[in-house]
């Protein structure tokens, strides 16, 4: 499937290692970013905006709007459905698409795309000590289910090396910048690519 330009960026973590603060801080600090929001089943919490966090739909909802071929990858995590939908790809003409997915998402749109046209980053947490307080600092969960998000967690952070760049989360502020120089860089050699190419054309006939 043909993107032309665009960059399909995909940032995954477990639980607690601080992905979805770094897709916010992404989306604040980069003009040509959109967030492609995803669709889930689960209910909406006290905090979450239907339409910005998610898209709340039900479980019946979910598995009509997937065999209408309407989500790029999907996934079932603690028994809720979680979707990509292809809108803002075919909607999109100019931004790059920023995808706050797992590493089995990750995997799909590797499938459906070629490599040049995604930048993907495996964030980890400093310590798994570090990601326990967090889990639990979040005051989201009990006991019984932090130490299943942690054990979940501790399996998702052994697929870091299917991805092209892994990052520490020590710091978030550090973290959102070397992402931002990353995805320019690309940008650059992706740039620098296609004028090397005109002017080869020139040079040696290149077809």
């Amino acid at each position: 499937m043909n993107i032309e330009n665009k960059k399909l960026i995909i940032i995954s973590s477990p639980s607690g290692a601080g992905k979805t603060t770094l897709c916010k801080l992404l989306i604040k600090k980069m003009k040509n970013l959109t967030l492609s929001i995803s669709y889930t089943s689960r209910n909406k919490k006290l905090n979450e905006i239907d339409g910005k966090d998610y898209f709340f739909v039900s479980k019946k909802k979910f598995q009509t709007l997937k065999k209408n071929n309407f989500f790029i990858e999907t996934a079932n995590n603690f028994n809720n459905f979680y979707g990509s939908p292809f809108t803002y790809i075919n909607s999109n003409k100019k931004n790059h698409i920023l995808f706050d997915i797992d590493w089995k998402g990750a995997r799909k749109i590797r499938r459906q795309y070629k490599k040049e046209n995604i930048i993907d980053f495996f964030i980890l947490p400093p310590s798994k000590t570090e990601l326990k307080r967090r889990l639990i600092k979040r005051g989201r969960d009990n006991k019984k289910e932090i130490d299943l998000r942690l054990s979940y967690a501790l399996d998702e952070m052994r697929h870091y090396n299917e991805y092209k760049y892994v990052l520490i989360n020590d710091n978030v502020k550090n973290t959102v910048n070397l992402i931002i120089k990353i995805i320019q860089f690309n940008e650059f050699i992706t740039l620098n690519n296609k004028e090397l190419k005109i002017k080869l054309k020139n040079i040696v006939n290149l077809k």
